[in-house]
């Protein structure tokens, strides 16, 4: 009686009865023994010469040759040209978006796209940062020119990053659009770091703490005409750092949320729109992705909010954001004819216990009316109130 494969000598003498069969005639008792040994030397070849997974990357390649696709072809599945490039050339990892994306319309086993995806080294191209901006808000003062790649190098390092800052934004999201230059949105990033880890909060944070009550207390302090810096200490006592920072020039930032490696946690905000309404919805969707655990220790996530986006993350965090500022329930039986009066805005904003510039913006938001109510958005009230962002 043939017996299991157990050895390598085994192995040796199955794979010659194989080759003594190949001629077997269909239906013979040889073609039986042909297809019993040859699902013999398939479970022993599974179990001692296991044929390795393709990268995601890989598959994707793969399945491009075997589709005859172009780069312009995986644009509806990963976004944009931009997005597809350095995919393909290893400097970005998938999205889970992505992932269900190329699933579903390529074949590729979920199982190998959602593989860990190894990225290519990149070299560090100081160039690309915005010396002028960095060095004019004190965070590098190199004496010379010839000096400004390690006063860069050295801060980089000071914030955690390294010589591997691409890697670091590899690892974390970017909600950016087409316009965004990712380079100093880096050096944004970098910067909210540098000044929340000088500044010692009285606890270490927590998720768990952020709930529906914490998120209720949070927005109800948008009635106060101090709101933004109330929110500021409000946050400080949950072991969140609130940090407000200027965008640079050329981008279009509007907030961040970040975990150090330690846990630390810190949200970031440019007020590249000086607007009550903007200032709370941008609160709000950052502190979501914290509370929804977007956030991986030592990765971020940035948002141009006028991008879209068809990542699940920035879509639950704009749902959050949403219903902690103007909950569902009763919003939706509202007559449109009803919520564009200034009354209707006053009124709701006393049921709710907010801030009015957040009912005006929300209506403004759903008709797609954005001169309705432009008096009632706080416009130029909030980068007042931090002395900061004009330094």
């Amino acid at each position: 009686m043939e017996r299991l494969i157990k050895t390598e000598a085994d192995y040796n003498n199955a794979l010659a009865v194989i080759d003594s069969l190949m001629g077997a005639e269909p239906g013979t008792e040889d073609d039986e023994r042909l297809e019993y040994w040859a699902k013999l030397v398939e479970v022993y070849e599974e179990e001692h010469y296991p044929i390795p997974k393709p990268t995601p990357l890989e598959a994707i390649k793969f399945a491009m040759d075997q589709q005859g696709l172009t780069r312009r072809d995986l644009e509806p599945f990963m976004g944009s040209k931009g997005v597809v490039s350095e995919v393909l050339a290893g400097k970005r990892r998938l999205s889970l978006d992505m992932i269900h994306a190329l699933h579903a319309g390529l074949g590729i086993p979920l199982d190998t796209l959602a593989q860990e995806m190894p990225l290519q080294a990149q070299p560090l191209d100081v160039s690309a940062f915005p010396i002028k901006e960095m060095k004019a808000r004190g965070w590098i003062n190199p004496a010379s020119k010839a000096e400004v790649e390690a006063a860069v190098r050295q801060w980089l390092n000071e914030c955690g990053i390294g010589d591997a800052p691409l890697a670091y934004a590899a690892r974390s999201s970017m909600r950016l659009g087409a316009r965004g230059d990712e380079s100093a949105m880096l050096a944004w990033v970098c910067g909210l770091k540098s000044i929340a880890a000088k500044e010692t909060l009285p606890v270490k944070f927590d998720r768990a703490a952020l709930c529906s009550d914490f998120l209720r207390g949070l927005v109800v302090l948008s009635r106060d005409p101090r709101g933004p810096v109330l929110a500021r200490e409000y946050l400080a006592m949950a072991g969140i750092h609130f940090v407000v920072e200027r965008h640079f020039p050329k981008t279009y930032m509007d907030g961040a949320a970040l975990l150090e490696p330690d846990g630390t946690a810190v949200i970031g905000m440019s007020l590249r729109h000086d607007r009550i309404d903007n200032f709370w919805f941008t609160l709000l969707h950052e502190v979501a992705h914290l509370t929804l655990g977007h956030i991986e220790p030592g990765s971020f996530v940035v948002d141009d909010l006028e991008a879209r986006s068809q990542d699940a993350r920035e879509r639950d965090a704009d749902a959050l954001a949403m219903e902690s500022l103007i909950p569902s329930e009763g919003w939706k039986a509202i007559p449109s004819s009803v919520y564009t009066t200034p009354e209707f805005v006053d009124g709701m904003a006393e049921k709710l216990c907010i801030h009015p510039a957040i009912v005006a913006g929300r209506v403004r938001h759903e008709t797609r009316n954005y001169r309705l109510f432009a008096k009632l958005v706080g416009s130029g009230e909030v980068r007042a109130l931090f002395p900061q962002w004009s330094m």
